[in-house]
């Protein structure tokens, strides 16, 4: 497994054009590095975790680990606190209960890191402010429309009116879109104005302000409710909007609830007949053991169709891996072995994009 983490690194290198490193860039870089966490070298789950995973946290957010001379590990991170000091206490209480739970870690947990400031690294300062009803992810690299390829709108998930989902982590696929040169909005919705047919309009309505704040290129993205309405968005905006990436997409329940399952597999059909041929690009992850997809089988086949008739590059991902569940996107492990066919099918010329379904881990992109 950790024979994929350089080629993963190689691989987003190879996709970003050479340039010279701004000086404020190379600090982001060197500040959630895998060389902040240490010797021995971390494993491939803390590597990620951390120089990923962790950056797609809302502040107030906390990074806490603990490591012994052996290699041995564990590690936690929150996000979403009121303070910083609150953020570190929560992520320090987390570890502490993991290691005494591995009982064989003799090691101290410790706060790499509170919010941009981490241990050992200038700190980077949070990314601020917005465009139109997007925010700007504060813990991801912003370069401005200028310097950076262009953007990504990430939406969270949704789970009734009664869950606030503004503080989701987004996965760390969407970390390795910000390494590669995207900068990176969310689309945070209020839950109680969140209804598809709320949300959408405003999705829509706020991509022209991108086009006209400077950005040449945007992608959309998102998990479960945020995945489907991305897909909804990008069908009507094929002018605008270059790629989609939907994460266990789903439209048809809460989370505690009954749900309505039984019109998921059939509307996923139509929404698929919705998507211009000529394009947005289409990546789709789909999950076993998800509780919102009545028939990952159906919706792979579907989809492994439509990319052999559509011109615009569409790729399924079905992990095997163990990499299960509605929130499957946010295993580290997801991001290790996938996040180079999500940089491809973004990003290379169409020839070269990943299509079809794909199940194997993605090395070469």
């Amino acid at each position: 497994m950790t024979r994929l983490l350089p080629c993963l690194l190689a691989l987003l290198l190879a996709l970003h054009p050479a340039r010279a490193e701004m000086p404020a860039e190379a600090a982001y870089r060197s500040a959630f590095s895998a060389e902040r966490l240490g010797m021995p070298p971390p494993s491939a789950a803390l590597a990620l975790d951390f120089t990923l995973s962790y950056r797609g946290a809302v502040p107030h957010a906390a990074f806490a680990v603990a490591r012994d001379a052996a290699g041995r590990s564990s590690w936690t991170f929150v996000g979403g606190r009121a303070t910083p000091e609150a953020a570190a206490a929560d992520a320090l209480a987390a570890c502490r209960a993991r290691v005494t739970a591995l009982a064989v870690l003799a090691a101290e947990c410790r706060v790499l890191a509170r919010d941009g400031a981490v241990e050992g690294a200038a700190p980077v300062p949070l990314a601020e402010g917005g465009i139109g009803p997007f925010r700007a992810s504060p813990l991801h690299l912003r370069r401005g429309p200028e310097a950076a390829r262009g953007v990504l709108v990430w939406g969270h998930g949704y789970g009734g009116a009664g869950k606030d989902n503004r503080n989701r982590p987004a996965p760390g696929l969407v970390a390795a879109l910000n390494d590669a040169g995207w900068d990176v909005l969310r689309f945070d919705r209020h839950p109680g104005d969140d209804a598809l047919t709320a949300a959408l309009p405003r999705l829509i309505g706020g991509l022209p302000a991108l086009r006209a704040a400077g950005y040449r290129r945007i992608l959309l993205g998102g998990q479960s409710r945020g995945g489907w309405q991305a897909i909804l968005a990008g069908s009507a905006n094929p002018a605008l909007v270059e790629a989609v990436i939907a994460t266990a997409p789903a439209a048809h329940g809460e989370a505690g609830r009954g749900n309505n399952l039984g019109a998921a597999v059939d509307d996923f059909r139509r929404l698929l007949a919705g998507l211009p041929a000529e394009g947005p690009r289409l990546l789709v992850a789909l999950f076993d053991g998800d509780d919102f997809d009545p028939d990952p089988e159906r919706r792979a086949a579907m989809l492994e169709t439509l990319a052999a008739q559509r011109p615009a590059p569409l790729l399924a991902l079905w992990p095997q891996q163990g990499i299960r569940g509605h929130r499957g996107a946010a295993n580290p492990r997801f991001a290790q072995f996938f996040a180079g066919c999500v940089v491809s099918l973004v990003q290379a010329p169409p020839a070269a994009a990943p299509r079809g379904l794909r199940r194997a881990p993605c090395g070469g992109g």
